[in-house]
């Protein structure tokens, strides 16, 4: 499944843990904060959930944590300004590989 990641966290120490703990699954930084890809469900779960105790153990009262189910046309009408690698085909998952 898709999913967009993105959080505003006011400490470094956090921001860098949960953001390392992000690209440990997979998904993409699309921006400073802001992460996306294809997760299976129970690995989300697990994301989530471990994200999620990070951010109340450690984080402020302001910090935020948001995450977005999106499917893969989204991902296809997304428009991008400026710098970006982003693959949207990859990630959408509608990426075909030929192993030969």
């Amino acid at each position: 499944m898709p999913i967009l990641i993105c959080y505003d966290i006011s400490k470094n120490s956090l921001r860098n843990r949960l953001g390392q703990k992000i690209l440990e699954y997979g998904l993409d930084r699309i921006n400073k904060s802001v992460y996306l890809g294809s997760i299976a469900d129970n690995a989300l779960t697990k994301l989530e959930k471990d994200l999620a105790d990070q951010l109340l153990q450690k984080g402020q009262p302001q910090d935020s944590l948001i995450i977005l189910p999106v499917n893969a046309q989204h991902i296809q009408d997304m428009r991008i300004y400026g710098q970006n690698d982003l693959d949207k085909a990859e990630i959408s998952g509608d990426k075909s590989t030929l192993i030969v």
